[in-house]
């Protein structure tokens, strides 16, 4: 029997694929099943196990001998069709349906925190990053009528290496995380990218690079003064994310789940506070980490050495403490297995 992780984005597919290596390990069977990636990408790309966009998963044979279903999709709502769809084919063949699970991947908080869980909640299980998601969803659910079947619930920790892939750079480096719509104020990505070539003209000892957390066009750039931007301003080649966070002296973002990253690196930390803790800038997700600061209050790039590191307590409330997040999902699917 196999373990079947559908994936359709880059987090998705990073995610999926380490799953499926830290379980192949220990001798399981599993398939890493989602779309070819297009354009560029923010992390080195691997090949799926087959290759399938989500709408064509129900319309193949890959589900038939799934000993457990993982859908990690970029749409919630593909993920409670193909959930419901295989329930109810397996029903009407007369056959058990095997656990379907899902998550967000990455940790959220309020309202963006119960929006992910109600939109899975055709799975049985449901994975977070860390005990603080856990706590606020079992907040929510405790008063819940007790006829209705609410999903499992396990942390399993962040969703990348806990240690760096790259040493630190000897020289300063700040890799500045440019998100695809956030933040979502007219004009205040150009402002903020003005902001970067001010500061890497005025101290020339550093090196800026404009580091996408996300897909992108091969012909599509970032820089806000093209051509005349200051030589140690860069734009991040693809695939190379990681190691940038691994090497970098700072990281900067306004809401980047890439950020906890460089966190958990134990590099600084510079979350972007302009835009105050909303929803809609997905800085909700930060409360209470110990990097927000006003860019007003950095007074160029060689203040951010003063800066403070991650609150290590909110860090590993969030899923920084969880060592062994794959090891954790394995066993409560084995339970269902043996039922």
């Amino acid at each position: 029997m196999t373990i079947v992780l559908a994936c359709d984005g880059v987090l998705e597919q990073y995610s999926c694929h380490r799953f499926a290596d830290d379980w192949r390990r220990q001798g399981r069977r599993c398939l890493v099943v989602g779309p070819q990636l297009l354009g560029h990408q923010p992390l080195p790309c691997r090949n799926c196990d087959v290759t399938l966009r989500p709408t064509e998963l129900l319309g193949s044979t890959v589900l038939e001998q799934a000993s457990a279903i993982g859908l990690f999709l970029h749409n919630p709502d593909e993920i409670e069709a193909i959930a419901n769809g295989y329930k109810n084919y397996r029903k009407s063949q007369g056959l058990k349906s095997v656990p379907v699970f899902s998550g967000p991947l990455i940790p959220l908080m309020g309202d963006g925190l119960v929006d992910a869980f109600l939109k899975r909640f055709s799975c049985d299980l449901i994975i977070v990053s860390g005990n603080q998601q856990i706590a606020q969803l079992r907040s929510i659910t405790t008063h819940w009528p007790t006829n209705w079947r609410i999903p499992k619930i396990l942390a399993t920790g962040f969703w990348f290496p806990r240690e760096a892939s790259a040493s630190q750079a000897n020289q300063p480096l700040l890799v500045a995380l440019i998100q695809d719509n956030i933040p979502t104020y007219l004009g205040a990505k150009q402002r903020l990218l003005q902001l970067l070539e001010r500061w890497a003209t005025d101290q020339p000892g550093w090196t800026v690079v404009l580091q996408r957390d996300q897909s992108w066009a091969v012909d599509e750039t970032i820089a806000s003064n093209k051509g005349n931007s200051p030589v140690n301003i860069i734009e991040a080649a693809p695939e190379q994310m990681l190691r940038l966070l691994g090497r970098c002296t700072a990281c900067l973002s306004v809401s980047s789940p890439w950020s906890l990253v460089a966190m958990m690196w134990r590099r600084i930390p510079l979350v972007i506070g302009d835009y105050g803790i909303q929803a809609e800038q997905q800085t909700t997700n930060f409360f209470g980490c110990g990097t927000m600061h006003r860019l007003r209050d950095i007074k160029g790039l060689n203040a951010v050495h003063n800066l403070p590191l991650v609150n290590e307590g909110w860090l590993d409330n969030m899923g920084g403490a969880i060592k062994d997040g794959s090891n954790r999902l394995l066993a409560l699917l084995d339970t269902w297995k043996n039922k």
